[in-house]
């Protein structure tokens, strides 16, 4: 079966200039969407600017008015807004004593009250084009709680919640709110911070197995199929439940984790 498209989509993707985010703006490209990319780090969205000549536009997420009048202007450049991939995300790897509440604050600003903002301003556009689309980046952290990443688990579970209870509220208007939730994934910038900061954590506890070789080794035996998911696995599900496929599916909080959780 052919995933079908609504021509024309017009999408907006926070931390869209690396991970998750960049390799969905590339798969939106490839269905010829107008897509706009938002993101906090100049370097690499300078450098998605260059490879893919979409517009960019610098927003904290965590800040209303960077993030309202970025998606104000983004839609009016494009004819309006259908599609919102909120993407942008942080995490720090530490003991639950360790966690300060600075650390606590920007997590949670992040990931939760970014998402939360980012859909609202972007509400009333999505309800205008009558079919719009909202996919938001949780994780299987969002689902299940993990030792070591209190704020980030915390966080994610905001996500699957105010994923769910949006969705009811849109619905009427046409527009679908679905998340998905992968475990961890090699080859992300996320990923990679994870990996480093579990090293340190580990000798800082004085555990024997504290280098990345040997930490990405038991990552991958924690699967089922003995090995850990890619980026391209988890954007072909973000595209699908943007595509017409999936009009009839939303408030979903999708696990992408090799069946560790349901397994």
């Amino acid at each position: 079966m052919q995933l079908k498209f609504t021509e024309n989509r017009k999408a907006f993707v926070t931390g869209g200039a690396s991970g998750f985010g960049l390799e969905t703006v590339k798969e939106l490209l490839n269905i010829g969407a107008h897509v706009t990319i938002a993101d906090i780090n100049q370097e690499t969205l300078y450098s998605a600017q260059k490879e893919l000549n979409v517009e960019t536009c610098i927003v904290d997420v965590s800040n209303k008015d960077s993030l309202t009048s970025a998606i104000d202007s983004a839609a009016k450049k494009m004819g309006g807004l259908d599609t919102l991939v909120n993407s942008a995300g942080v995490i720090e790897t530490k003991k639950l004593e360790d966690i300060s509440e600075k650390e606590w604050d920007w997590i949670m600003d992040i990931n939760a009250k970014g998402t939360f903002l980012a859909i609202q301003a972007a509400m009333p556009y999505l309800k205008k084009s009558k079919n719009g689309r909202v996919v938001n980046l949780s994780s299987t952290g969002g689902i299940n709680g993990f030792p070591l990443i209190v704020p980030y688990c915390a966080s994610k579970f905001a996500v699957t919640g105010m994923t769910q209870s949006i969705s009811e509220e849109v619905a009427p208007y046409g527009v679908t709110v679905n998340a998905v939730c992968p475990s961890s994934i090699p080859g992300t910038r996320m990923g990679e911070k994870v990996v480093a900061q579990k090293v340190e954590l580990y000798k800082e506890m004085g555990f024997s197995k504290g280098n990345s070789e040997t930490i990405l080794k038991e990552g991958a035996s924690y699967f089922p199929s003995g090995r850990f998911g890619t980026v391209e696995e988890v954007v072909s599900v973000i595209m699908y439940l943007i595509s017409e496929n999936a009009s009839w599916i939303t408030g979903e909080s999708i696990n992408i984790d090799g069946g560790s959780l349901g397994g």
